[in-house]
């Protein structure tokens, strides 16, 4: 009897695993088929969107560095018929009878398709709202849109104000700086809800720094403030942008104008298709500590999505090759042999940020990471030197898979 093991998502942690299950796993298990569900047809590296979306001729960054079509990565493996790529959006997951209800990417935008599945993976991660492409859109046509439109928007302004300093605003607001602000061809402005960047888990002198090195490269950074309105102003193209900013337990508003108002918050966890009973107070779909649904001993969730540790890339990484690692022991026992998940430093802070090509600020437990060791891993090219590797299945982020 086949083994259908259904993965939503195709992201950094869904496309690694679908290759490990189709690559590793298929040729000792005859009767295991992998079926991909992705809203978007190409997997899209998100994670260097802060330099790509700004004009190419400021980082030379090509498509073919951050866009890649799916079923082609799959194409090299000798047993087709192992693999399916389905284009579409998960609508609907019925557990208690091991279904997904899947809304296709058809061009009627109306087909359904109901998946049975042995084992379901659930790595649909996030997107952000206002059509912003740090993470990919509904279809991969809307990502490629909505970086076009960007990129337009920002060879045309003369300045831009980037809402929200958490690491994506810090990482953009750095790469605008780098082009534009230093040499003071464009004004830049950053707003945070908090007096400095970055979130409060992280060490005042780590935020302090990427604040300090954001005002190296020309960024106004206005801390404690919080965007009320967006207006046009009375005259030209330049938009108004109220503010309410906190200063010795005064408030007052402050209106600045800008031709772009870029915003990197309103992050969305992706499990609107989940039973409610799935999902967590924070949105965040629940984990078990060996990354299975409660009460679904049948259905692991990894990454952003799941609620067990903070959304990023790193931990979605690690939950992968978990889940990986486990698999075999998995089928072979029926669900009954599957290890906790530790990742070997549950309460160490682990963070890195780039501010521009050029400088970085971080956090490993209580230690600032040097910039220079930033800079070498990770923002000489935001991940664009292996990315190509990564679609393949050929490595992770950190990586080769697991044997």
């Amino acid at each position: 009897m086949t083994k259908t093991v259904v993965i939503l998502g195709g992201g950094v942690a869904g496309l690694p695993l679908a290759h490990y299950l189709v690559s590793r796993t298929a040729p000792k298990v005859p009767d295991l088929q992998v079926v991909l569900v992705s809203p978007n047809t190409h997997f899209y590296w998100g994670l260097a969107s802060v330099r790509f979306v700004l004009p190419t001729e400021q980082h030379g960054i090509k498509e073919d560095r951050y866009l890649f079509p799916i079923e082609e990565q799959f194409s090299h493996y000798p047993k087709k018929d192992q693999f399916k790529f389905v284009a579409g959006a998960a609508k609907e997951l019925h557990p208690d009878r091991n279904s997904v209800t899947v809304s296709l990417n058809d061009k009627d935008g109306a087909g359904e398709l109901e998946i049975e599945y042995h084992t379901l993976i659930i790595a649909t991660g996030t997107t952000y709202r206002g059509g912003m492409p740090w993470k990919a859109l509904g279809t991969t046509e809307e990502t490629r849109a909505a970086i076009a439109q960007l990129q337009k928007q920002i060879a045309a302004a003369q300045s831009i104000v980037v809402a929200g300093a958490g690491a994506t605003g810090v990482e953009f607001a750095g790469e605008l700086g780098t082009a534009y602000g230093k040499s003071g061809k464009k004004k830049i402005t950053l707003i945070s809800t908090d007096a400095l960047p970055l979130e409060s888990r992280l060490q005042d002198r780590v935020r302090a720094t990427a604040k300090k090195e954001l005002e190296k490269l020309g960024v106004k950074f206005i801390g404690d403030a919080r965007l009320t309105s967006v207006t046009p102003a009375s005259k030209g193209q330049k938009k108004e942008i109220k503010i309410e900013s906190s200063s010795g337990g005064k408030t007052e508003t402050q209106t600045l104008t800008a031709d772009l108002l870029i915003p990197t918050y309103g992050a969305e966890y992706n499990t609107s298709f989940a039973p409610s009973s799935m999902v967590s107070s924070s949105g965040r779909l629940l984990q078990n500590p060996d990354l299975r649904a409660p009460n679904y001993p049948n259905i692991f969730i990894v990454g952003d999505v799941g609620n067990l540790q903070h959304p990023q890339a790193v931990y979605a990484e690690q939950q992968a090759r978990h889940v990986m690692q486990q698999f075999s022991s998995y089928l072979a026992t029926n669900g009954r042999s599957v290890a906790p998940y530790h990742s070997g430093a549950e309460d160490r802070t682990r963070f890195a940020v780039t501010v521009g090509p050029s400088r970085a600020t971080g956090q490993m437990g209580n230690f600032q990471i040097p910039s220079l060791l930033i800079w070498w891993l990770k923002g000489r090219y935001l991940g664009t030197n292996y990315t190509p590797e990564l679609a393949a299945g050929k490595r992770g982020l950190n990586g080769p898979l697991p044997k």
